[in-house]
């Protein structure tokens, strides 16, 4: 291990440069201060100027390379919308057989900025073989929320009123910058810190094979312009209680350097209602139940980030990014449970108030080196990260039996809980591209990933005047995992790599699994094993925009910690649940075709799927002779799925632009090792409508609606959701600020339940959280020139 990280370090710290004898061009585009992303070049000869040698396109920073170019003399040529074009003249020969055009300034073509019709030319969403990418900007409903807000208002991403993430019926795994990070929640990440947003619906070889419901890759905001420029957003409003946020951010640029830092913060009052009814038909003296619960509860979370870049040439970069967040909720629970017998005479009543206290502390550090080559598709990759998670949660419980009529009966029954965890999560991560032919590159890499995490619980009973541990119910759970991965991927194309008809890969990922879960220092099970994960995808191009795909792949799933802690919650005494440290991880293959249609006023994307899994990890529901319903995780049989899906952007007006999705999927759930009678079959499909207007000038309104039908689980299905939202932005301060006003579930639908019937009870639970909300923003720009074109929007149709 010593000697791999000595390599590592050597790596970071002395690569030497390499470079290739052939005729190559490069440089930079800006306006008169920032660098300009998806700037076109092309290289045309100057003896014939209508025929294109070849095209390239400027990344974030402006920078565009070329290589292998013929000897000879050819024209240059610049393009963006909004600016006027550049033409140059270049001479490639035996002598200047590398040219570096240093900086290439694009004057803005003002007439076209002042009458230009944002909207009619906006791309929603850009399209990829392997899914799609947002920008988180184009959300005006999230303003003031986080990332599980813009999640919710993605197109065929499900989050259910809880903030519970699925894709097409799946969990999917959550990537921070393109990392594994220590902020497990979504709700941590607060929307105004994110760029963009990729989906990724059948990951391909280098990508952690434990992805089974696909990638979510939530990109961070990171500027790009230089000079000192930055930015701050005022925010406020009120659901049953009050809200506020805030965040700040300041970057500074230079030729080689920059440096960034960011704070942002949201505090907020919520409430929740829970309904709970079970009727347990073969115990005739704990027969009926019924409860009703409300939460009251305030939230406040914090961020810290900063990060800095060194770019000492045009071939090496090195990052350093720095995250730290604090989390925390205070939450004030009252429940009243009453049981009835068959008969529908009384047994018993009583309430339970839980006062929990919980606080959450990450710390996150990320190192980055990238490598380029004259050959843009060599490239080399590494990075390390580790972060660090220390959680409390204490709650304190007073438990008092009542009568029918609420009168009290003797003293409460009073109880403690101690719930502890500290955890770590570190990755090294090193990818390759090589070209091995003028068709084809292959890609290798390594990631390794160490996990630890030691849970402490404990459990105290009021008893003479003093607190006193509740040995039956207390303990400690410690588990390490570590994973081992490597991978080889093939990719290849027909023809010029930025016009072939057909493009593929094909890979092979390769992934060693060390576990071990600890009870009390007792080991309870340790694992050790490899799996190995084929993918494939081919895409064929009809044109530059339109293209077929298809793609198989192979995935794991496996249990987090949540599921597999043991540790019994009792704070519903009546409903308690816990984890299963024997779990399996789920496996799943799966298949999907697609294809993407671009026209003048429409953009489609229609895929069909197809997925069948192993192990599949359910929730189950066991009923005991007392009437206590203990929840726990299982490995059923199987299940298949298989589906469809499509994503159209359309633009009926000049002022008027909307995205449409929807999918739908049949899922068959085999749970007859479980029971014989565990078994279910349901349909399921899920819409969002995204509607875009311009009022006036600056002016922008946005109405989302969304709808997720039932989905079905091995004792019963999930209920229905479905909200809309409404949002309105109008820049001000010539483009530098925004004020924007935004209403959450305008009709106060959004709720989450399931309803579970066996032969042994039926079982039907309904919460609803404070989702209605009007919210109020502010956002200012300052430094560097800012101005309002297609460019803040990528992604445009011309």
């Amino acid at each position: 291990m010593k000697r791999f990280l000595s390599f590592i370090f050597l790596v970071f710290t002395s690569i030497a440069g390499f470079s290739q004898n052939t005729g190559s061009l490069h440089g930079i585009i800006m306006d008169a201060n920032n660098p300009l992303e998806f700037a076109t070049i092309a290289l045309t000869p100057s003896n014939d100027s209508t025929k294109i040698y070849k095209i390239s396109t400027t990344d974030s920073l402006g920078k565009f390379n070329m290589d292998a170019i013929k000897f000879g003399t050819y024209i240059l040529k610049v393009s963006l919308i909004g600016y006027f074009p550049f033409r140059s003249s270049v001479q490639i020969d035996s002598v200047n057989n590398t040219i570096d055009l240093q900086t290439i300034s694009l004057k803005p073509d003002r007439k076209f900025l002042n009458t230009v019709d944002i909207v009619t030319h906006k791309d929603l969403i850009k399209k990829t073989p392997q899914g799609f990418i947002i920008l988180a900007k184009d959300n005006l409903t999230v303003a003031g929320g986080t990332a599980t807000d813009l999640l919710k208002n993605t197109p065929t991403i499900v989050v259910d009123a809880e903030g519970g993430i699925t894709i097409r019926g799946k969990s999917p795994l959550i990537l921070i910058n393109g990392r594994n990070s220590g902020l497990t929640s979504t709700d941590r990440i607060p929307a105004s810190t994110i760029e963009s947003i990729e989906i990724i619906n059948n990951p391909s070889a280098q990508y952690d094979a434990d992805a089974e419901g696909g990638i979510i890759n939530i990109k961070l905001k990171k500027s790009s312009a230089k000079g000192t420029n930055g930015s701050f957003v005022l925010g406020g409003g009120l659901g049953d209680k009050g809200r506020v946020n805030s965040s700040f951010g300041l970057n500074h640029q230079t030729s080689k350097w920059n440096f960034a830092l960011a704070y942002d913060n949201r505090f907020a009052g919520r409430t929740r209602r829970v309904e709970t009814s079970r009727i347990n038909f073969n115990l005739p003296q704990e027969y009926s139940l019924l409860q009703n619960r409300h939460d009251g509860r305030f939230e406040q979370t914090q961020n810290f980030k900063f990060n800095t870049d060194f770019t000492p040439n045009d071939k090496n970069s090195f990052s350093l990014e720095l995250i730290a967040n604090t989390d925390g909720v205070d939450n004030d629970e009252f429940l009243v449970t009453q049981l009835r017998t068959q008969t529908d005479s009384f047994k018993f009543k009583n309430s339970r108030r839980s006062i929990e206290i919980s606080r959450e502390k990450t710390a996150e550090v990320a190192l980055y080196y990238n490598r380029k080559f004259n050959n843009p598709q060599k490239r080399l990759d590494m990075s390390l990260t580790s972060s660090l998670d220390y959680d409390t949660e204490n709650t304190d419980i007073t438990t008092q039996s009542l009568y029918q009529n609420d009168a009290v009966i003797g003293d409460p029954f009073l109880q403690r809980t101690h719930n502890y965890q500290h955890s770590n999560i570190s990755n090294i991560k090193l990818d390759h591209a090589q070209p091995i032919s003028k068709k084809g590159i292959l890609e290798t890499g390594y990631k390794g990933i160490v996990r630890l995490t030691n849970a402490e619980f404990q459990s105290q009973y009021y008893l003479n005047s003093d607190y006193v541990a509740d040995p039956k119910a207390s303990n400690t759970f410690n588990y390490a995992e570590q994973i081992h991965a490597g991978y080889v991927q093939y990719r290849g194309y027909v023809g010029h790599i930025d016009s072939a008809k057909w493009k593929y890969d094909i890979g092979l990922r390769v992934e060693q699994v060390y576990n071990e879960g600890k009870v009390a220092s007792v080991s309870v099970v340790k694992r050790n094993y490899m799996n190995f994960f084929p993918t494939g995808n081919l895409a064929y191009y009809l044109n530059t925009s339109d293209f077929l795909k298809l793609s198989v792949t192979r995935r794991i799933n496996r249990p987090d910690l949540e599921r597999m802690n043991p540790f019994l919650d009792i704070t519903d005494s009546l409903n308690p649940h816990n984890g299963n440290p024997y779990l399996k991880p789920e496996l799943s293959n799966a298949v999907e075709a697609g294809y993407n249609k671009e026209m003048k006023k429409i953009s489609l994307s229609v895929n069909v799927f197809y997925r069948y899994t192993t192990n599949i990890i359910r929730n189950y529901i066991i009923l005991k002779d007392n009437g206590v319903a203990l929840i726990t995780p299982e490995n059923f049989g199987n299940a298949t799925t298989y589906g469809a899906e499509g994503i159209a952007s359309i633009f009926p007006a000049k002022f008027w632009s909307a995205n449409i999705s929807a999918s739908c999927y049949q899922q068959n759930i085999d749970g007859s090792n479980i029971s014989s009678e565990i078994s279910n079959n349901i349909f399921s499909w899920y819409g969002k409508f995204i509607n875009n207007f311009t009022l006036w000038k600056g002016s922008k309104l946005q109405v989302i609606a969304n709808y997720n039908s039932p989905v079905g689980t091995p004792q019963g299905k999930n209920i229905e959701i479905y909200y809309a939202d409404l949002g309105f932005q109008q820049k001000l301060f010539k483009n530098r600020g925004a004020l924007g006003i935004v209403m959450t579930d305008v009709f106060n639908t959004q709720r989450k339940g399931y309803s579970s019937v066996t032969p042994d009870f039926s079982n039907h639970r309904y919460s609803k959280i404070d989702t209605r909300a009007v919210l109020l923003t502010f956002a200012y720009s300052f430094g560097t020139s800012f101005k309002e074109d297609l460019m803040e929007n990528k992604f445009s149709n011309e």
